[in-house]
């Protein structure tokens, strides 16, 4: 059992600190260099064609490979589920899951708007910039989804350790506050990210580990 068992075990470590690592790499290549909430089309557009590569490769980090790893960590849940017979942390594994995947549509957005940005004619690439964010809102909603329902699975410390399960509450009420922010594209919440953002990649590295402890 513990050879089987070693396989998703690493996998879901391996994956919550990959997912960690993928946005600080990818906040790290495009620091200031990208759009932000209420900049105009033509500033966005400008940005897009003056940074193109350092925009290509944040969104492929934040958007491509933390995806894929958040989708191992939601498949480990998932597994944990199973075994457990814990119908929230099902909810929970698929809440990752649709968060990943509403990760992969801003990924494709995303770089059709800064492939074919030209200030010159910044429309498609200014509102192609607006549903990326307004994704963005909508995926941290199921972010908070995840946390709170993984938090809620773990009654007891059967899954999280105290610490990890206080971070999770507190990442689910401000990542909530910060996808109201990016839903409406209001630049009085969108600041909430540099609360939120943290918070998550911490968890979900805290995630990964205690799947893989628990494996």
């Amino acid at each position: 059992m513990t050879v089987i068992a070693t396989g998703p075990a690493t996998a879901s470590r391996a994956a919550g600190y990959t997912h960690a690592a993928a946005w600080i790499v990818g906040l790290a290549v495009a620091w200031g260099a990208t759009p932000e909430v209420g900049d105009t089309y033509a500033r966005i557009a400008t940005a897009y064609a003056d940074r193109t590569v350092q925009a290509i490769a944040q969104a492929l980090l934040v958007h491509g490979v933390a995806a894929a790893s958040l989708v191992v960590v939601g498949a480990g849940l998932l597994g944990w589920a199973r075994r457990t017979g814990n119908a929230t942390a099902r909810f929970a594994g698929w809440a990752g899951t649709v968060a990943a995947a509403l990760a992969s549509v801003q990924l494709v957005m995303e770089l059709i708007a800064v492939s074919g940005a030209d200030p010159a004619s910044p429309g498609r690439s200014g509102a192609l910039f607006e549903v990326v964010q307004r994704l963005d809102g909508v995926k941290m909603f199921a972010l908070a989804a995840l946390a709170t329902a993984a938090c809620a699975a773990s009654r007891h410390g059967s899954l999280l350790r105290r610490w990890e399960a206080v971070t999770g509450w507190v990442l689910a009420a401000t990542i909530t506050a910060s996808g109201i922010g990016y839903l409406l594209l209001s630049t009085a919440l969108t600041p909430m990210a540099f609360l939120s953002l943290p918070l998550l990649l911490i968890w979900i590295a805290a995630l990964g580990a205690a799947l893989g402890r628990r494996s």
